[in-house]
């Protein structure tokens, strides 16, 4: 483990950090899995934090993916996302091939109607990613369209990001249809209000990683950022989730402090401080009472092995 969880604000400082490669964009880049340095490549034991929106299309080897609080065992075929406040670590990389598809929240907010992206595909709103098995025939249609983006984006041609924001569209839109029939929450008019106060949730966590964020979260922080009554927001979040705002709020802390422990050798103190906690003791306490174990028993028992 380390210290805390390396962030990463676009994609020139993450590859800066771990590879030789450069960057063809600082908010959009797609590679080979196969052309990631094997140096990268076994850099296994840093989890960290990226802001960019991640897509991996994998079409054979096998390697572990940690994405918050949950371990993913990739083999062969598989399609998995996640999100700029997601903690990622790879593990055991074996022979991977296949397609990265990074893209930064600035790459589709760029545009007017880059707002539905986060709206529209519920794939990325996931608190530990999605990972999905397509069929050989999805599998094939979806790794065109990547290898099109691929190649388009190392030519000449001056409008190629414009393309390839469009592009871009078109392949979420498939990874929808294919996902179609998994239990993913489809959006829709009603969703307003959840999708921002998701957007603040995971705003807050990232700039309190960059070390910008002197506040706890709390309620009153939510609803303040989106300019709501705490009640009100509570009730139309009642409405469409089954849960309190509140109920919400500790739910995402939690994920937080379960993700620090671990992946990182923070103390349990230092967790506390870190999420602004008045001390360790109250700290303790509202992790015991979210999760049922004091953190240091949870920490026991989160252990990922790293061989």
């Amino acid at each position: 483990m380390q210290k805390q969880v390396a962030y990463y604000e676009n994609l020139v400082d993450s590859f800066r950090d771990t590879s030789t490669l450069e960057p063809n964009s600082p908010y959009f880049d797609i590679l080979r899995f196969e052309e990631i340095p094997l140096r990268m490549q076994d850099n296994t034991g840093n989890p960290f934090r990226l802001n960019a929106f991640v897509v991996g299309l994998v079409t054979r080897g096998d390697f572990k993916l940690s994405i918050s609080n949950e371990v993913y065992e990739i083999t062969g075929s598989q399609l998995y996302f996640t999100s700029p406040w997601h903690i990622r670590q790879y593990m055991n990389i074996n022979n991977w091939n296949g397609f990265l598809l990074f893209f930064t929240p600035d790459f589709i907010f760029q545009y007017p109607q880059g707002e539905y992206i986060f709206r529209e595909f519920r794939y990325f709103h996931t608190e530990n990613g999605m990972l999905f098995s397509p069929t050989p025939e999805q599998l094939a249609k979806l790794h065109r369209q990547l290898e099109a983006m691929y190649d388009l984006l190392r030519t000449n041609h001056p409008e190629r990001f414009k393309m390839l924001y469009h592009y871009l569209n078109i392949f979420l839109y498939e990874c929808k249809d294919a996902m179609s029939e998994m239990t993913v929450p489809r959006s829709g008019p009603k969703d307003t209000t959840i999708n921002n106060f998701l957007q603040a949730l995971n705003t807050y966590f990232i700039e309190l990683n960059k070390g910008k964020m002197d506040k706890p979260l709390t309620l009153k922080y939510v609803a303040n950022e989106l300019h709501l009554h705490p009640t009100y927001l509570s009730n139309l979040l009642k409405q469409q989730t089954g849960k309190t705002a509140a109920q919400l709020v500790r739910e995402r802390l939690i994920l937080e402090a379960q993700s620090l422990l671990k992946n990182t050798d923070m103390t349990v103190a230092e967790v506390a401080y870190y999420l602004h906690f008045k001390d360790n003791s109250n700290f303790a306490k509202f992790f015991r009472h979210q999760v049922g174990i004091s953190p240091s028993d949870y920490r026991e028992k989160a252990k990922m092995p790293n061989e």
